[in-house]
């Protein structure tokens, strides 16, 4: 499967996911989010937070030399940055592609009454392998205002049954959140 062209992947394995993947397990918020679609440099989202505000994603990548890299996030409701657990930078780590360690997915939906981001991360555990089939964890959160600030509050978090080869898969499976428009994993419900 992995000569298949680029561009076919995606429906390709949203179709052959969801039909082998079963009943998704989303539940509560996650149910009702709609994916928003990156591109690189700086995406305008208005109305960010629920509070009239206009607020931007900046996508930015960040070679290392090798050929790894990884994607950095940064949230701004006007000019103040969002945090996740303190910090500015949200980071994935897509490894090589087709084998995505932690994967960060934006999305709107409605958190408290009120329509804002949402983030959604999906981190594998790996161990001296990242190829290989891995626990994963699932997080969800929502950009909310905390007095002058903004943060990414914890919404859900938990551990999927499934061991996935690539974290975009999981989201998938577990959340029935579509693939990202830049998968390059294996087409099986778990990424492998």
């Amino acid at each position: 499967m992995r000569n298949l062209p680029f561009r076919l992947i995606p429906p390709v394995c949203a179709a052959v996911c969801s039909a082998l993947s079963g009943p998704a397990l989303a539940s509560g918020q996650e149910a009702a989010l709609t994916p928003l679609a990156l591109s690189p440099g700086l995406n305008a989202v208005p109305d960010i937070a629920g509070t009239g505000q206009e607020g931007s994603i900046a996508q930015l990548w960040r070679q290392n030399n090798k050929v790894r890299g990884q994607h950095i996030f940064l949230v701004k409701v006007g000019e103040i940055a969002a945090t996740l657990e303190g910090r500015e930078q949200i980071i994935d780590m897509p490894h090589v592609g087709d084998d995505v360690i932690r994967s960060v997915r934006f999305a709107r939906g409605n958190f408290r009454g009120k329509s804002t981001l949402y983030m959604l991360i999906a981190s594998r555990d790996v161990g001296t392998s990242p190829y290989e089939a891995a626990t994963t964890h699932i997080q969800s959160f929502a950009l909310v205002q905390d007095h002058a600030a903004f943060d990414f509050a914890p919404v859900r978090s938990f551990v999927a049954a499934q061991k996935y080869c690539h974290a975009d898969a999981a989201l998938l499976a577990e959340l029935n959140f579509p693939l990202s428009p830049i998968y390059a994993g294996r087409v099986t419900p778990t990424g492998c």
